[in-house]
């Protein structure tokens, strides 16, 4: 037991040591290329968020939960969704569960859900109706039996209308007096 808890320490000391050693050597070796400046306190990377926010400069992006599944949505984008849903066709719907959101710049990440009032995803449901017709063939060799099914699935298509960053991080959401 002895010998080999001496054979690990100098495994320990040849990883440890200091410009002789292994570790040390490779870690210089990945040194970043450039210099770029990173943000030192959480303080300056909300405050850089909240700046960007402001500007708006880029095209907002969510992760929405809907209907079991999670949607990556944008402006304008359409999203077809199976199975039954109640709303009807021209009611304007503003999606709650977001998951993340975000631009090129920067993403805000929920756990599990981001802050409510945060983010604003509205969607305007513009058809309902049925799916294309898929077919469910069932054969058994040499015993005579053939079965064809046909099944139509209820289809409801949303258009993302915005995804807008409504308020700053970490203040309070707008509708709250």
């Amino acid at each position: 037991m002895a010998l080999i808890r001496a054979g690990l320490q100098r495994l320990a000391s040849v990883f440890n040591a200091g410009q002789a050693g292994v570790l040390p050597r490779f870690i210089t070796n990945l040194s970043p290329i450039e210099n770029k400046s990173v943000p030192e306190s959480t303080k300056d990377v909300i405050a850089e968020c909240n700046k960007l926010i402001e500007k708006n400069a880029s095209r907002n992006f969510a992760i929405v939960h809907l209907m079991g599944k999670q949607w990556r949505v944008t402006d304008g984008d359409l999203i077809v969704l199976e199975g039954y849903w109640p709303p009807s066709i021209g009611d304007k719907i503003k999606l709650d569960k977001v998951l993340l959101a975000g631009t090129k710049d920067f993403s805000l990440i929920g756990r599990p859900v981001v802050q409510p009032g945060l983010v604003d995803v509205t969607a305007t449901v513009i058809s309902k109706g049925l799916s294309h017709t898929r077919t469910h063939f069932k054969k058994k060799r040499r015993k005579q039996y053939m079965r064809m099914n046909f099944q139509r699935s209820q289809q409801t298509i949303l258009r993302i209308n915005s995804v807008e960053i409504a308020n700053k991080i970490n203040e309070a959401p707008n509708n709250v007096q």
